[in-house]
Parts: C-alpha cells; structure tokens; sequence
C-alpha cells in the first residue's frame, strides 16, 4: 500500500491539478495518505453506520433496510422485469428487515444469499421466505466464512502470523460464549421484561478496542454496527456477530422493539465486552523488542507507546505488538512445513472444494479478485503437488478440480478445528 501510493497515487493526485481524478477504495481503518492531504479529498464511507445516519440507531436501521430493499428490486426489475412480490414473501412484516440483518448492507453477501435461496426454493416454484433467508446466511457462515481459522493453519507464514490469527479464534470463541450465556440472563430491569428468548447477538466495547476487533470484522464473524454511548457516558462502538452464526448458535439476532427506549438495548452494562477483550489482550499479547527480545507486560504499553515503541531496556531497538494463541499453540505447530501455502493457493483449494465441480481459471479468479494468469500460474504448482487436478475439456479449455489428496489434507476437520462456543 504505502508503494502504490508514494509512487503512483501521491505523484498523479498532487500534481496532475485536478485533470487526473483518482477513486480508491480502501478498508475502515486501514488508509495510508503519504503525502495526499486528505482535507482535500471526498470521502465517502460504506460503513452502515455511518452511511444511513448516526444521530438514532433506529433511524438508521430504518435507512438501511430501505437500501436493500431498493437495491433487490431495482435490480429485479432490470433483469427479471418483475417485482419483488413474483419472487419474495414480502407481505410478511419483518421480511425486509431479515434481508438486511442476514448481509448488513453488503451486496456482495446479499448476493450469495440470494443464490442460495434461488438454489432452494426458486428452482422449485417457491418464493423466497424468512426461513429460507436464515437458512441461506446459516450456509452462507458455514462454507465461506467458517472455514478462515481452519485454513489458516496451513498458511505460508511465520508461527507468530499462524498464532496470532488462532489468537482471534480465542477472542472469537469467548464473545459467542458470551452472547449465548446471556440468553438465559433475566436480572436486570430490560432482559426481565423481555418475553421469550431475548436478542443477545450484539454487544459494545470501548472504541479504543476497534483495532483489536478489526480482522474480526474484516472476514465477517463481525460487523460494527453503530457508535453511541454507554450508560456510563463513554464512547463505545457496538459490533452484531455474523447473522449466519447466530442462526447456527441459536442466539437471537437484533433488539426488542416495543418500546422507544429499547433502542439504547445494545448499550445495556450487560453487552459491555471491553473486560473480555482486556483479557484476551493481557493474556494473549505480548510486547517483544525486536534488538534486544526484551518482552515486557502489557501495563507498560501507554509508557512505551508514549516513546514510540522505543525499548526501554536496551534504548534501541522498537518494541512490536505480537498476539499468541495459547490455547492453539499444539494444534498450528503440528502442521508440517511442507504442507503450508501461500494465501492465493489455499483461496484457489477452498473455492474449489466450495463449488465442488471443475471450474476455469476465470472463475475461480472472480471468486478472488485476481486475475486468471496468476490463477493458472498457481493452479500448475498446485498439481505439481498433486492437490489439483488439471485437465481440458471437450473444447480444449483448461480446468481445474481439486484433488482427493488435498481434500483430505486441508479439509477434512479435526476436533480442534471446530469452534469451542459451549454447548448449545
């Protein structure tokens, strides 16, 4: 990122004087400028809070389901020159609001939602509805999302890059524990006037804890869902687990929305998370200086950070932050070297074993956003090591499918590759 931008981005932006007009799409958290004044540039935020409004939850959950609805039937009435009723069982009160929960505003999930509703009910004469939407976001989670943590294992990288993902799997496993714990929680004043199961999918933490959530959210086990304050004055992000997962966990998904002060539910002191990620934090982080190999506890942090990350022991080196999974520690470094792949490879193994069918290399580079030469670049190192099978079909066209040896290597799961969330 930082040479693309110091040496493409920076030059065309600061001194073409507006005759070159630049649109970069980049992830909340994650923008290098250089030297690009970003005073001087537009930017406008696909996050749903801030996109639909964030002076009222409720105000911006009303704009957001609207986006999706628009969304569906624009498209409906372009392609299919049909409305939505033709497809969808959308007299049903809460429809629209469940389209919206299951993707939170992301089309590109919503789209896989969708085909996985047309492979359910579409192709059978049926409309689409509520059941078949939680169904499609429970199979949405489990092929596509689920697998991050077990894949991830084999990934081409150093014990501390492996570990410190595994660490997340930790974080991840403490806040679904969490969510479900509280379903049966009934002391305070709001949850015991809730009748049935009461919502517990989201939950806040302090907003100096997003950075720590952040890959999290960057593969979809979360969304941040609004920013607010707390009943104690702070500020707070508030995150919703993965749609999907909640209908996998039975944990129910969203507010209670009978009365008006219901909307500040996400902000109950119950939902307050930020001791669950201090403690992930203390146990799991480590500060490590990269001259010395001093490490230091995680109380000196505000100190350290205060210098720059300067080592206080040696006065030379920089201290870097590393996360440590210890509870996986055994099962990544079980995995033999010669079985660990680059990030590409693996993506190209998990889309085949996805789709289950011999796919070209133009396929299988939509599904990953690259081009399809790096895909039949790699899919040949790939059989080379016998994991894909290539082959030409009638046509002479090359395809790809993975072979018995990789699905038994890289996807047959073990018991400590399955998430520990507690009994359901």
């Amino acid at each position: 990122m930082e040479q693309v931008v110091d040496t493409i981005l920076a030059p065309f932006n600061n001194w073409s004087e507006e005759f070159i007009k630049l649109k970069i799409a980049v992830y909340p958290g994650r923008v290098y400028p250089g030297n690009i004044d970003l005073s001087k540039v537009d930017e406008i935020y696909l996050d749903i809070y801030r996109s639909y409004g964030r002076n009222d939850v409720s105000g911006m959950e009303v704009k957001a389901i609207d986006f999706t609805m628009r969304l569906v039937t624009q498209r409906l009435l372009y392609f299919c020159k049909e409305k939505p009723e033709v497809y969808f069982e959308s007299e049903s009160e809460d429809f629209w609001r469940i389209i919206f929960e299951s993707c939170l505003g992301n089309p590109r999930i919503l789209g896989y939602i969708l085909y996985y509703c047309y492979e359910t009910s579409i192709i059978y004469g049926q409309r689409i509805g509520v059941r078949t939407i939680q169904a499609a976001a429970r199979r949405y989670y489990e092929e596509k999302i689920y697998q991050y943590f077990r894949l991830n294992k084999f990934l081409h990288e150093t014990f501390e890059e492996r570990s410190s993902i595994y660490s997340l799997k930790e974080l991840l496993e403490e806040i679904v524990k969490r969510a479900k714990e509280l379903r049966s929680y009934r002391e305070s004043k709001v949850m015991s006037e809730i009748s049935g199961r009461p919502p517990t999918s989201h939950f806040h933490v302090l907003a100096e804890y997003d950075q720590v959530l952040s890959t999290l959210e960057l593969n979809f086990f979360l969304t941040k869902y609004y920013e607010m304050r707390d009943r104690d004055g702070r500020e707070v992000s508030v995150y919703a687990l993965n749609y999907g997962l909640c209908q996998q966990q039975t944990i129910s998904f969203g507010r209670p929305r009978e009365k008006r002060e219901q909307r500040l539910y996400f902000v109950e002191r119950i939902f307050d998370y930020s001791p669950i990620i201090a403690s992930y934090i203390k146990v799991n982080q480590e500060i490590v200086c990269g001259h010395c190999s001093k490490r230091h506890p995680h109380e000196m942090l505000p100190a350290i950070q205060a210098f720059d990350m300067l080592c206080p022991e040696c006065k030379k080196g920089t201290c870097k932050i590393i996360n440590l999974s210890r509870k996986y520690e055994k099962l990544i470094n079980s995995v033999s070297e010669e079985n660990l792949l680059p990030d590409t490879e693996l993506g190209i193994l998990k889309t085949l074993h996805d789709e289950r069918k011999q796919m070209f290399a133009k396929e299988i580079a939509e599904e990953l956003d690259c081009s399809y030469q790096l895909i039949g670049k790699r899919g040949r190192n790939l059989a080379e090591r016998d994991l894909v099978e290539r082959s030409e079909n009638e046509k002479g066209r090359r395809v790809f499918e993975i072979s018995s040896t990789a699905n038994e290597m890289y996807f047959s799961e073990t018991p400590d590759d399955q998430m520990d969330f507690g009994e359901n």
